[in-house]
């Protein structure tokens, strides 16, 4: 396998990093925050976490994760678990996600992608509301019954506001 030369591999980074703004939309309120594994993947005990400050109680949320994984990455799916902890560090919800990946039966890619690097947006909570305002953690850790899954590039959080129904 070739590498990429580096001037190479920041464009990539860099275009990448524009397709996830516009992945975000237009409502994007207050989290847009890469967090990348190391070469080897992301480990099942270093879950990755983000902080967001709730000024808004109110109001419910979307919260979507992009998950970006290279040719590398050995399964069809990815098993996930998102937790949402308040200023203290106790876990006010937590969830199980599947992200599929390839398609099982070709193994095409879902997502976009540019060489070997793929990306895909996944809604984890579609109305997710918190009990009130203040700071607090949004947390996800791998679920896929291996210590190191190799491929895992980095993990994205984008957040939204959700328009009132009636």
């Amino acid at each position: 396998m070739q590498l990429l030369p580096l001037k190479l591999k920041l464009g990539l980074f860099f275009l990448v990093a524009i397709l996830i703004l516009a992945a975000c939309g237009d409502s994007f309120v207050t989290i847009d925050e890469t967090k990348s594994f190391n070469e080897s993947g992301w480990i099942q005990k270093q879950p990755i976490r983000f902080q967001v400050n709730i000024l808004d109680a109110g109001i419910p949320y979307a919260m979507y994760v992009v998950v970006r994984q290279n040719n590398s990455y050995p399964f069809y799916n990815l098993y996930f678990s998102p937790s949402i902890l308040d200023e203290r560090g106790k876990i006010i919800q937590r969830g199980l996600a599947e992200a599929l990946l390839y398609d099982p039966k070709t193994g095409k890619p879902k997502g976009d992608g540019f060489g070997d690097l793929y990306e895909k947006k996944f809604l984890v909570y579609s109305n997710l509301k918190f009990p009130q305002k203040g700071k607090y953690q949004i947390q996800l850790e791998q679920s896929m019954r291996v210590d190191t899954l190799a491929g895992m590039v980095s993990g994205i959080i984008c957040r939204e506001k959700i328009a009132w129904q009636k």
